[in-house]
């Protein structure tokens, strides 16, 4: 693998683009970097610029582990794209295979495995945004060691290998501890993507569950929620109301978003006045009444009667609908289980 620090020392960059690359790639996990090794091959990298921009787009490439030339890519095509059973991967000419695989996608060998680039690698970073910038694509971070290696690594979650079946973050992580059993494995630190959720190693005493709740906040917010319009900002509004600082509890409210009534701040009040008052039975579109009423002003003296409170993102409020908790406890009640 390029040497990063030596790759890092000898690109073009300022301090800002130094400061930012330090931290990404000191916080970059495992399955990242196995990643970055090969995306450095597919791309020519000249400035801190071209690599910043490399980093906040890794999920335009596929990484194959452990797959190191064309017979055992043949076998993991088969085995995890193809879903070829055992029985069946025994007639399967896999170096054939993993030849006519690495002619039609054209990725690059690595000491770790097989990547692949699936998109065109675009101006993300202009030299002038880099607060606003992502630093990778994660819901939850966990450093980890081990008695045998006490320097630690990053995960990023979700990991994904129980629905893809293949290597994901922590089972590359663990072998690169030189481990096999989680319960083997050293709690260094933890972070949440979410900015409200604080002290997050300190609010588990099981690295598994841990793990558990990061994978599902990351399958969280992965999803598309078609269903249900300004999904992150009702999300985040209704953390704010709750002063919520866990991420049991975070997961909980994600699920129960029916208990909160939420006017986006984004919102039309012309348009939600409108609404509100054909609701109401106040006016009727297209009357004299109608032509001549304030629909704005109707939205914000709604807004004030039915107690929304403004919060970062709009106006939000607790209504009657049942909290069903499922990953955190009920106060005054008993946790229930994950299993």
């Amino acid at each position: 693998m390029k040497n990063l620090e030596h790759l890092l020392e000898n690109l073009e960059k300022n301090k800002d683009e130094l400061e930012f690359l330090q931290e990404r790639l000191g916080e970059m996990s495992v399955k990242e970097r196995y990643i970055l090794e090969g995306a450095l091959e597919l791309n020519e990298v000249g400035t801190a610029a071209d690599l910043i921009n490399l980093t906040e787009q890794l999920y335009r490439f596929e990484y194959y582990h452990k797959t190191k030339d064309e017979k055992s890519l043949g076998e993991y095509v088969a085995r995890h794209e193809e879903n070829a059973s055992d029985e069946v991967l025994k007639f399967i000419k896999t170096e054939k295979l993993g030849r006519e695989y690495h002619e039609d996608y054209q990725g690059v060998f690595t000491d770790k495995g097989y990547v692949i680039q699936r998109g065109i690698i675009r101006q993300i970073y202009d030299g002038t945004n880099i607060d606003e910038l992502s630093q990778g694509d994660w819901a939850v971070k966990v450093k980890l060691t081990s008695k045998e290696k006490s320097k630690g690594v990053w995960v990023n979650l979700p990991d994904y290998e129980i629905s893809s079946g293949q290597p994901d973050e922590l089972i590359i992580a663990m072998e690169r501890l030189g481990i096999e059993d989680i319960n083997e494995v050293i709690l260094e630190d933890a972070k949440c993507i979410l900015p409200n959720i604080c002290y997050l190693k300190e609010q588990y005493t099981s690295l598994e569950n841990l793990v558990q709740d990061g994978n599902n906040l990351g399958y969280i917010l992965d999803e598309p929620h078609e269903d249900r319009d300004f999904f992150m900002e009702h999300f985040h509004s209704a953390m704010e109301l709750e002063e919520c600082i866990r991420l049991d509890y975070a997961l909980d409210i994600s699920q129960n978003l029916d208990c909160y009534d939420y006017l986006p701040k984004t919102a039309n009040l012309e348009k939600y006045g409108r609404f509100i008052a054909d609701r109401d039975k106040v006016v009727k579109d297209g009357t004299i009444l109608g032509d001549n009423f304030d629909y704005v002003k109707y939205a914000k003296a709604n807004i004030e009667k039915e107690e929304l409170k403004p919060c970062t993102h709009g106006f939000i409020k607790r209504n009657e609908e049942k909290f069903h908790y499922q990953f955190s406890q009920e106060p005054g009640g008993i946790k229930l289980s994950m299993e």
